[in-house]
């Protein structure tokens, strides 16, 4: 399988974020000082945003990606895409819609080898929400419709990509059978990618993009998470070491306890195939 498919207007390719909004997302991450909830939000909310400035041309924002974000928790235990209009939305009415525009500060080189803060727009889409059970399956199954229908209407796209942020515990059943229905369907260029970033409670050393199960901590949940993951097509395994990360032929889309710039960074990863096939 390619995953070497043109993407342009005409042609666009399907984004999906799956974010965990559960209870647990209100715990902090061991080692840090924000809550899973808030951490996931900025990332996804900041990988929004490069989509947009991508897709900027100087005849506007064009449609390269269709976008959707499924929250699942809530005190119902239910899930549903939060981005407002329709569930999967084009790159440009998404980039109209914030909730808000914020004024943020980031380092930056000064020149003279030192660095310096600078002011940046920083647009939310969406809020940190952190409420109820843990419905994977339920986002799961939407996700896989949303694709299922999606590959119906564009067989030759570049396949869809979904990233999954999550503590882990799915609480309506076991969301590996799902999760292999959508990695089983596919465009005429390959199989939905699906990446998995593991939030865990437990404070065990950090683990990215692992090839065995021998490799992760002692967590039933990390090893659920990890073999519902996508082995990674040899052009992502390019991407990571092009960032150093040392990985092997055979590893899968998953890490697990990443801090904030991990979570950015693995974010960057599962979106950066496609961008490289924009034209």
């Amino acid at each position: 399988m390619s995953y070497e498919a043109e993407i342009s207007r005409s042609n666009p390719t399907l984004v999906l974020f799956l974010i965990d909004q559960s209870k647990s997302m209100s715990y902090k991450l061991p080692g840090g000082d924000r809550s899973k909830a808030q951490e996931a939000s900025d990332a996804i909310n900041r990988q929004i945003g490069e989509f947009v400035l991508r897709c900027t041309k100087s005849d506007g924002i064009r449609d390269y990606f269709h976008i959707g974000v499924i929250g699942y928790g809530f005190t119902t235990g239910k899930a549903g895409f939060i981005l407002k209009g329709d569930r999967v939305s084009p790159i440009s009415r998404i980039a109209t819609h914030a909730l808000r525009v914020e004024k943020r500060q980031m380092k930056v080189s000064d020149g003279v080898g030192g660095v310096t803060e600078v002011d940046y727009d920083f647009g939310v889409w969406f809020e940190p929400t952190a409420n109820g059970d843990t419905p994977m399956c339920k986002a799961l199954t939407l996700a896989r419709d949303t694709v299922k229908e999606w590959i119906e209407s564009h067989p030759n796209s570049y396949p869809p990509i979904l990233i999954n942020i999550t503590d882990g515990q799915a609480t309506d059943g076991d969301p590996v059978k799902i999760s292999s229905e959508i990695m089983g369907m596919s465009t005429s260029d390959g199989s939905p990618l699906l990446w998995n970033c593991h939030l865990s409670s437990n404070p065990a050393v950090p683990v990215s993009f692992p090839s065995f199960e021998s490799e992760l901590p002692d967590d039933r949940y990390a090893r659920s998470l990890f073999n519902m993951s996508s082995e990674l097509p040899s052009q992502y395994i390019g991407y990571a070491r092009e960032m150093q990360i040392d990985l092997k032929d055979s590893a899968r889309a998953y890490v697990f306890n990443a801090q904030l710039e991990q979570l950015v960074q693995f974010i960057d990863i599962g979106t950066r195939g496609p961008q490289g096939q924009m034209q």
